[in-house]
């Protein structure tokens, strides 16, 4: 299985399954892209992100980690 890093070392990406789009991202938080983009460019908190060249990917997983860290904050 292959496997990447994302911003925090901690936490791999399985690519079984492929990375969201900022357009995924947004429809599954109900959010405007625009917003999507801002939560991974913040500096406290950030939405895990992975830039692939002049793109911006998404793991699943991770944004469920993050959106769980979200609601109990």
């Amino acid at each position: 299985m292959v496997t990447a890093q994302i911003d925090e070392p901690q936490d791999p990406i399985l690519l079984d399954a492929p990375l969201l789009t900022a357009d995924d991202v947004a429809a599954l938080l109900a959010v405007p892209r625009s917003s999507v983009y801002e939560y991974a460019r913040r500096l406290h908190d950030p939405l895990p992100s992975l830039r692939i060249g002049r793109h911006r990917r998404f793991d699943r997983r991770s944004v469920e980690r993050w959106l769980a860290a979200q609601r109990s904050s």
